[in-house]
């Protein structure tokens, strides 16, 4: 399988675009407006793995300042896991973002999302707490530092 990755630093082109709505879909199961949110941002980074031109995986961040990039949406479809695409999207994303200057990334995720909450532990992120969120789902939230 061949894979290839694409970065855009602004909403990525309509197809693409629609392919990751899908994609977001399938695997969380709930509404794809993430454009919406992502438009409102001032720095945005949008990763996406690409298999004959197909969106398989993709890893959605924005700035929270100018030292902390809050890594907001990603996943993988499920029949391209456990192909490294969550860790190589993971690592072009921190790559970038210290080339940038942030000092932080930080994301949230779920307990029932083991597998990414595993990959975060293993590539060096800590827990720094747990919230609930509107719909009162519990979140865990983790942070890494980006050293130089």
């Amino acid at each position: 399988m061949n894979i290839h990755y694409q970065k855009f630093s602004s909403e990525p082109p309509y197809g693409i675009a629609e392919e990751i709505t899908a994609l977001h879909r399938l695997i969380f199961d709930g509404p794809g407006h993430w454009l919406e949110k992502l438009n409102r941002q001032e720095t945005v980074l949008v990763y996406v793995a690409l298999v004959d031109k197909c969106v398989v995986g993709y890893k959605i961040g924005y700035a929270l300042d100018d030292q902390i990039f809050y890594s907001w949406l990603g996943g993988v479809r499920p029949d391209c896991r456990k192909l490294g695409i969550a860790s190589e999207l993971m690592r072009r994303q921190h790559e970038d973002l210290k080339d940038m200057g942030y000092e932080i990334v930080r994301t949230k995720t779920m307990n029932k999302w083991r597998g990414m909450l595993l990959l975060n532990i293993q590539t060096g992120f800590d827990v720094l707490k747990t919230e609930v969120d509107p719909r009162s789902q519990l979140k865990i939230v983790l942070e890494k530092k980006l050293l130089s």
